[in-house]
């Protein structure tokens, strides 16, 4: 047990719910051969050799590894007590009933929809920086997966920017066994991501996923069964004009740009006219205004002035990858798509 309790302990605090309703939510649970901890969303279990039922409290498990035991010894005792055994000494303390314990897996049909690396689970966690934050939108708070043929591709948006992945594993170093399309929610990504995980077998049905991990730890999530936006139709329309920009160039104009700019909107306007590109700003608060030049390679078939919150653009930059990107639009009323020059 104790063993396994080194294991799984890391992962049930990042499941843990900060102050929950529930007292049994502070618990983990050893029942029916299995060490289980749940926030009612996500389910952790781990094998153990005891078949006894019982709760073991997480902040007094912590407190007890803290001293590094070499071994852990657990007698239950009359009144719900649990006596506690760890090198020269003891600890009792009350246990609550098993039974009510959320079960830890999903009784659903599932089937194994490949293998996941951890480079593709890293990525995806990375990308979660785009998804909202907001409790009331539950399907932005998540990642939009799709497995499909020979790729799997990812989208996370808070509504104001978008990151779309073509593919989550361009080297084809994972494996797909069938196709797959939901919303993961983002806890059960950031706790994988902490693992430095090689490889995941995943299993999913209608309502959960499901991830089998090392040391034989299964991760199950239920998957967000929301309406996603219909992000497809943006990033397929039409764009007919594009410009090559050097990224480093538009993230220097963007940095120089931003004390300038009002504290409150991060207003600024990007205009492009004459092959030439210039990034204002305007804070009649301060009674400032603020311009700046932007390098670009290429001419742009039709001139352009629009609007940008500077921190949102910022944030933009950051996510792609390599020295150049290539900014496309159709006019100033619709989306504008910035990637990476060689996608």
């Amino acid at each position: 047990m104790l063993k396994e309790l080194k294991v799984f302990l890391p992962l049930a605090e990042g499941l843990k719910v900060h102050k929950p309703s529930l007292e049994i939510l502070n618990h983990m649970a050893v029942k029916d051969g299995q060490l289980l901890f749940t926030d009612l969303e996500n389910w952790l279990s781990i094998p153990v050799a005891d078949e006894r039922n019982y709760t073991l409290p997480i902040e007094l498990i912590k407190e007890i590894l803290k001293s590094r035991p070499a071994e852990l010894s657990i007698t239950i005792r009359k009144g719900n007590q649990l006596e506690l055994r760890y090198g020269r000494n003891t600890v009792v303390c009350h246990f609550m009933d098993a039974a009510d314990y959320t079960p830890p897996l999903p009784k659903e049909r599932q089937r194994r929809i490949g293998v996941w690396t951890g480079a593709m689970i890293r990525r995806m966690r990375k990308q979660l920086r785009h998804a909202s934050r907001d409790e009331l939108k539950p399907a932005l708070q998540g990642l939009w997966v799709r497995q499909s043929g020979a790729r799997v591709s990812s989208c996370a948006t808070d509504g104001h920017t978008l990151e779309y992945m073509h593919s989550l594993d361009p080297a084809q170093e994972g494996e797909i066994s069938a196709d797959f399309e939901g919303i993961l929610p983002p806890k059960c990504l950031k706790i994988l991501s902490k693992l430095r995980l090689a490889r995941a077998t995943v299993m999913a049905g209608p309502e959960y996923i499901q991830f089998r991990l090392p040391h034989y730890v299964q991760l199950s999530s239920r998957l967000i069964h929301e309406s996603y936006p219909d992000f497809e139709t943006i990033l397929n329309g039409p764009m007919p004009h594009e410009l090559a920009l050097p990224k480093a160039a538009l993230a220097q104009a963007v940095a120089a740009s931003l004390p300038f700019a009002n504290k409150a909107t991060r207003l600024a306007r990007l205009k492009l006219q004459n092959g030439t590109i210039r990034l204002l700003t305007r804070d009649p608060e301060r009674e400032l205004a603020f311009g700046t030049e932007i390098e670009h390679a290429g001419h742009a078939a039709k001139a352009l002035e629009i609007g940008f919150n500077l921190k949102l653009l910022e944030k933009t930059l950051a996510s792609l990858p390599g020295e150049q990107i290539l900014w496309k639009y159709r006019d100033e009323h619709s989306a504008q798509l910035f990637c990476a020059r060689d996608e």
